[in-house]
């Protein structure tokens, strides 16, 4: 059986990392941990998954992360988590499939999933 681990690493650029702090710690509740002699921080989840962003200037620009990956977080309530994103003013993304998704700060597209329903 092949699966996917619970560790994502990306890169944004260096002046996100305090809109992206806010993101991880705000919206997610991730703890925020950095690296020592590196550019990146690491953001832990609730479940014990991990999220690490290297700052670096040659990372995409917002619109070139809109092609990239896009992501998806599982939450017990995932209505409530929708009504802090949108209350943090982050904006909905159509995509045609029903699912909640938004753009993070510097790009990323992130979808809300039930992890009742699912």
């Amino acid at each position: 059986m092949i699966g996917l681990n619970n560790r994502v690493h990306t890169y944004a650029r260096p002046e996100l990392r305090q809109a992206l702090t806010e993101f991880f710690t705000n919206i997610f509740e991730a703890d925020v941990m950095e690296v020592e002699g590196s550019p990146m921080l690491v953001f832990r989840f609730p479940d014990g998954s991990s999220y690490s962003v290297e700052f670096i200037e040659e990372a995409l620009d917002e619109q070139q992360a809109r092609r990239g990956a896009w992501l998806e977080v599982k939450t017990d309530d995932a209505e409530a988590l929708q009504q802090k994103i949108s209350a943090a003013g982050l904006a909905q993304v159509e995509y045609g499939t029903g699912r909640f998704y938004f753009q993070a700060p510097g790009g990323q597209i992130w979808g809300v999933l039930s992890a009742v329903s699912e």
